[in-house]
This record gives structure tokens, sequence and C-alpha cells, in this order.
């Protein structure tokens, strides 16, 4: 098991952000087995996380300590799973704990390409470290989403080649909840090495979540950010 990656945020006591496995041994390195267990993480209350499981056989996603797992093949409909043993384990995770969150009313649209400075700016305003990672809750209407659970694969490929072999799903007008996490300091750990964000789409009534590719969120929406 690898150690996780801890990092102590001291900005007002801004929340620990512990991080499991790294995007780039995954993908450089065909790193595949589980690096810690889920059962593990959800030991309190107030988590909140995401990730893939072992083998990228499905998401994962953890809202207020409630555990969703996502798998599918391509041509199938999705599975879900809420409840994790000592086997159940992610390849990579990412997680903090949050008792309180406030909240960002936002009048201006905003995509995938925009959504990293939207996040930056806003959170700077609201008082949170922008230099330390941090996560956020993004809650509105989606005028374009796309997004994918990933799916067992060969151990070597690109990014795309993983995604072309995954499940995916386009959205439009659609309204959900995006989990996320912002670091300027993770490239290839646990965001890729072009972005900022790590997303994770949750649409809570289909008990369905999955990983972001591209996003067109409408006005108005709402940030949700950790209460210092």
């Amino acid at each position: 098991m690898l150690v996780p990656f801890l990092v102590s945020c001291t900005n007002k006591i801004q929340n620990e952000i512990k991080v499991y496995g790294a995007l780039s041994k995954i993908m450089h390195e065909g790193a595949r087995d589980g690096v810690v267990a889920l059962s593990d993480v959800i030991t309190e209350d107030h988590v909140y996380g995401l990730g893939a499981m072992e083998n990228l056989d499905g998401e994962i996603l953890i809202m207020d300590s409630n555990l969703l797992i996502n798998r599918a093949k391509v041509g199938e409909k999705p599975t879900h799973q809420t409840e994790a043993t000592f086997e159940t384990k992610a390849l990579l995770l990412v997680t903090t704990q949050i008792k309180s969150w406030k909240n960002v009313t936002m009048k201006s649209n905003a995509s995938y390409n925009s959504i990293d400075a939207e996040i930056k700016r806003e959170a700077g305003i609201a008082g949170i470290n922008i230099d330390k990672p941090f996560p956020f809750i993004i809650e509105g209407n989606f005028n374009k989403l796309a997004w994918h659970i990933i799916s067992p694969q060969d151990k070597d490929g690109s990014h795309d080649d993983h995604l072309a072999k995954s499940w995916k799903r386009d959205d439009s007008n659609i309204s959900g909840k995006v989990m996320g996490f912002y670091s300027e300091n993770h490239q290839a750990i646990f965001t890729h090495h072009t972005r900022f964000t790590h997303l994770h789409i949750w649409f809570e009534s289909e008990g369905i979540s999955g990983h972001v590719d591209d996003l067109v969120i409408t006005e108005p929406w709402t940030i949700y950010f950790p209460e210092n």
C-alpha cells in the first residue's frame, strides 16, 4: 500500500486533504492495484472525496461520508454500490473532512475551459488559501455535460485511449451537483497535467456519478466552499 500524501493547510485552519495514489503511476507505470481500503477512509462523519477503483473498475464519490461506487461497461447500464469492505479498494482517491460549507451564487455562465479560473477567483474572495488544495461543490443547471465511468483496460495507452474504452454519457439542460478538488500543485497526481481541478458529477436521484470531461453551466449556479 502506498503511504498517503498528506497536505496540512494552515490558513484559517483550512481542512486537511489526503491523497492516495497518483495519476502518473496509473498512466505511465500501469499501476492497477488498490492503495487504500474505502472502509478505512469513511470512519468519521462529514468525509468528502472522489477517485477511481482499483484496476480502473469504476468511479468513486463520497458525499458527507456516503459512499457511491459506479461501474459500467460500454453498451451496458451502470451499476452502483454503497457499501465497502476491507477488500473494496481505491486506485486513486482524494478526501477531506468538511463539517460546514458556505456558498456563493454565480450570475455568469461558465465552461470547462473557464471553470478552473472561476473556482480560483471565487475561492480567493471567500477567504480560501488558493495556494493549498481545497474541495468545492458546484450546483446548478448544465447546458452541456460530458462525463464517463472508467472501465478496466490495458496498462498502456493515452488518456484519450482510456476514455474511448470507457462508458460515456452526454447530457444537456440537466441539473446536478459536481464534487471537485482544486490544486495548482497536484498535476499528474490527482488532476490531469493541463488542469487544476478534478471534477465528478453526481445525480443523486439516479444514484450515479462519474468523471467530468466537458461542461457548460448556465446562470444562476452555486459554488460551495469549506466554512473556515
